[in-house]
């Protein structure tokens, strides 16, 4: 897929409220007078996340959700391969900079109404290990999928995990079948979509993250934006997978 430049937009945590009992000065409880409120990061998710990584993504994914499995065609989420929590069209988890740490690629969606149509925007976001922690390795929103009322809502894109070492790519030109041997030096993951022109691999290179394209060049293409675009590319829902099987093996 082709990635636009992307404008950075400030953005805003959504918090909720929780009740935190706090000692007085003498160590004992203080009972009501002692009392805090603070506030703490929510994330639509059933994942199971290190709470430094929900803080770290709250304030991206405010008013976004992580879809559910039934969300995905066969195409996105073959449903002859194995469940693995770790790798799931939404999220997966490993490490892809090869720093010995582990690191997360998200896909959250956002879906609204609007005269009856329904409007799903679904966000890329990265998290990458650091020294001390982890930090946004990319953040962006990959286009806004419109469809009637009639047709039931489904995801357009998903992700899954492509591992370190060699892979075939299969492709088609002029109807032609196209096979070619990449070689990955680390963990990349793979965003599948259901328009073949807007897929592509991902990896990460320290604590920037990059597109490759999934011809066999794999040449560096510039790093992502860490800050989410405010323009929505309005995509109208077109299910293109018919014979279609994964691309990259």
């Amino acid at each position: 897929m082709k990635i636009r430049t992307l404008s950075v937009v400030g953005i805003a945590a959504m918090s909720i409220g929780c009740g935190v009992n706090v000692n007085g000065p003498d160590g004992h409880y203080g009972g009501d007078h002692n009392t805090v409120v603070i506030d703490q990061p929510y994330v639509n998710t059933y994942l199971t996340l290190p709470s430094a990584v929900e803080d770290l993504i709250a304030p991206t994914v405010e008013g976004y959700f992580s879809p559910k499995l039934s969300r995905y065609c066969d195409y996105l989420y073959p449903n002859d391969i194995p469940y693995n929590s770790n790798d799931l069209p939404c999220y997966v988890k490993s490490d892809f900079n090869g720093d010995g740490y582990l690191d997360y690629a998200f896909l959250f969606s956002n879906q609204e109404w609007e005269n009856g149509d329904w409007f799903l925007t679904t966000k890329m976001v990265v998290v990458l290990s650091t020294y001390d922690g982890w930090t946004i390795g990319a953040d962006m929103v990959l286009g806004t999928v419109t469809g009637d009322g009639s047709v039931p809502i489904e995801e357009y894109w998903s992700i899954f995990l492509v591992s370190r070492g060699s892979h075939t790519y299969t492709t088609y030109a002029n109807g032609v079948k196209v096979t070619k041997t990449i070689t990955l030096n680390k963990d990349a993951f793979y965003l599948a979509s259901l328009d073949p022109a807007e897929e592509a691999i991902f990896y990460a290179d320290g604590w920037d993250v990059f597109e490759m394209s999934p011809d066999g060049t794999m040449a560096k293409k510039a790093a992502l934006s860490k800050k989410a675009d405010t323009i929505k590319r309005i995509i109208p829902f077109n299910k293109k997978v018919e014979g279609r099987v994964r691309a990259m093996k």
